[in-house]
């Protein structure tokens, strides 16, 4: 597990062997003139059907970023989808596509349609596809070949692997690895929950396990520096223990990152559109130029206002700003909740919450881990509790955890005197008006029925071009819409296929709305856990595992431009 050649030091901690790197995180003060930085980007679908254009949009931001703000040496290798290849392998909305109310950002690339009300222009089209949508319809989309620049090759683990080896030999000292990652993600299968995976173009993947392995062959004295997108990517942040499993060691070389969602939920984001760029990768490196990926301005994320923009800062503007499905974390928060705890109040919960399970019925992957357990002398007394305003709790923070709070606070209209139980009180009304609309708020198909088969075999029994799968290229749909849709109108399932339309959208915006809240309300909580999970470390944890976890706050607090 840990190579001879390697400089580090054995502390024994939990009956575990911990090893610690020597890593020196302060600049560079003589050798060579200047450092570089490594810049690994993995991008793109697993096929072309799952190759979406906002893909394409956020590695083309990040490269934008890079030119204007990173000054240095650096070394580049882009791995998208189908690397050189010239067929057409990326999904854009096709130009004759109704676009309809594309307001979903927050949802998770499901395949469902947008509901709106028929476009103006052409209101048979966006009818039917609402119609269609449940038999493989839905957005009209095409096809052509990625215009990323100097791409070193596909998105295929074998080229990934062979470029970070090659980084490997040629790191040194001063040096940092940067990945970026904006791609798929899949769920972890196995006994370990936190691996996770990356996926890969022609249906390959990379596991959390693996690629933690990979970065075994850095330098000890290089840090790497993870900021991924995909769903269920917060298990990667368990990169930073060896295999990625918190039972394990920590992995020989300090590792770091920054993930838009937990390992147990889907990402926003993957959309054949790039109007919208309400998703994680956007705001974080939209923090380092002030702009979003689309050029919406950004407030400045200079929390600490010392003249330049954190790794950590970048962060926080997008728990802040982001408005999403994402629940964003990073690997120092992943030390702090498998080390420390806090006195009454099980952190852990957190995850069962989310899913709305009991936590009697949820499996308990961490019964056997013995690094889950106090150490013997610390007392629940000793121990700091999640209990006070909010004020209180965030005196001990750092700039961009404050900010965090008092940002995501007043969003939710809490005041900063309020009690720690008002908030879970207010998150749990929240929640409860959620479940209520999704018992009842969309209805009964059983009992009432939509009324879209119906109007489907209406219209295709009058005119039955609008019944085939070609039914876009029907001569019907070529003259002036407005007529033909005033004649569907007077069909019999029309008024309650309309009506039942209607209320489900009255449902889903309300739904939407309640879920963004609910998911601000869940960073403010992981933040306040956070702040109070760091007060108590250096009193559960041993002296080599706060080394650890400071080392990791350095270099959080490093900037894109060194």
């Amino acid at each position: 597990m840990n190579r001879t050649s390697r400089s580090c030091r054995w502390v024994l901690c939990a009956c575990l062997a911990w090893p610690i790197a020597s890593l020196d995180v302060t600049p560079l003060r003589g050798g060579r003139a200047y450092a570089a930085d490594y810049f690994l980007t993995i991008g793109g679908g697993y096929t072309r059907e799952a190759n979406q254009a906002s893909l394409e949009a956020n590695v083309l931001f990040f490269q934008q970023v890079l030119i204007e703000k990173h000054h240095g040496p650096r070394t580049q290798a882009t791995f998208f989808s189908d690397g050189i290849d010239s067929t057409s392998d990326l999904q854009v909305l096709a130009k004759t596509a109704s676009t309809g109310n594309s307001s979903a950002s927050s949802t998770p690339d499901t395949g469902m349609p947008d509901t709106g009300m028929p476009d103006t222009d052409m209101p048979v089209t966006a009818l039917l596809e609402q119609l269609y949508s449940f038999r493989g319809g839905g957005q009209s989309v095409e096809y052509r070949n990625h215009k990323i620049p100097n791409v070193s090759g596909a998105n295929i683990p074998a080229s990934i692997h062979a470029s970070l080896r090659s980084f490997s030999s040629s790191l040194s000292a001063g040096d940092r690895l940067i990945v970026f990652v904006t791609a798929h993600g899949s769920e972890a299968k196995g006994r370990n929950p936190y691996n996770t995976t990356i996926s890969c173009w022609n249906n390959q993947q990379i596991s959390a396990r693996e690629f933690a392995g990979w970065l075994n062959d850095v330098p000890l004295t290089v840090p790497v520096v993870m900021v991924m997108a995909q769903c269920y990517c917060g298990g990667f942040a368990h990169a930073i223990f060896s295999e990625a499993d918190s039972r394990q060691s920590f992995a020989d070389g300090v590792r770091v990152g920054f993930f838009a969602q937990q390992h147990d939920l889907p990402a926003a984001g993957c959309r054949p559109d790039i109007e919208n760029d309400e998703e994680y990768s956007s705001f974080f490196w939209g923090a380092f130029v002030g702009r979003t990926r689309n050029g919406k301005e950004l407030p400045s994320a200079d929390y600490n206002r010392d003249q330049k923009i954190s790794f950590a800062e970048a962060h926080a503007q997008a728990v802040l700003f982001s408005e999403t499905i994402d629940i964003p974390l990073r690997t120092s928060e992943a030390v702090l909740r498998a080390f420390s705890r806090i006195a009454g109040y099980d952190h852990r919960r957190r995850d069962d919450e989310r899913t709305d399970e009991r936590p009697d019925e949820r499996p308990d992957d961490s019964a056997d881990d013995s690094n889950n357990e106090e150490p013997s002398d610390t007392s629940a007394a000793e121990l700091a509790a999640m209990v006070g305003t909010l004020s209180q709790i965030m005196a001990s923070a750092g700039p961009e955890l404050k900010s965090t709070v008092r940002g995501l606070a007043q969003q939710l209209g809490i005041d900063e005197g309020a009690q720690v139980p008002e908030v879970f009180a207010r998150f749990e009304e929240l929640r409860q008006r959620g479940r209520e609309i999704r018992r009842t708020g969309f209805g009964s198909r059983r009992s009432r029925g939509s009324g879209r088969r119906e109007l489907r075999e209406e219209i295709s029994q009058s005119w039955p071009e609008l019944g085939e799968d070609d039914w876009r290229n029907a001569d019907v749909l070529r003259s002036d819409q407005a007529e033909l849709m005033v004649s569907i109108r007077d069909l019999p399932s029309y008024p309650r296929f309309r009506e039942n339309q209607q209320r489900r959208e009255a449902a889903a915006t309300e739904l939407e709305q309640l879920e963004l809240r609910e998911v601000k309300f869940q960073r403010l909580i992981n933040t306040l856990e956070a702040i109070v999970l760091a007060e108590n470390l250096p009193r559960t944890a041993s002296p080599e595992i706060v080394q650890r976890y400071q080392q990791m706050l350095t270099i959080e607090q490093g900037t894109l431009a060194k």
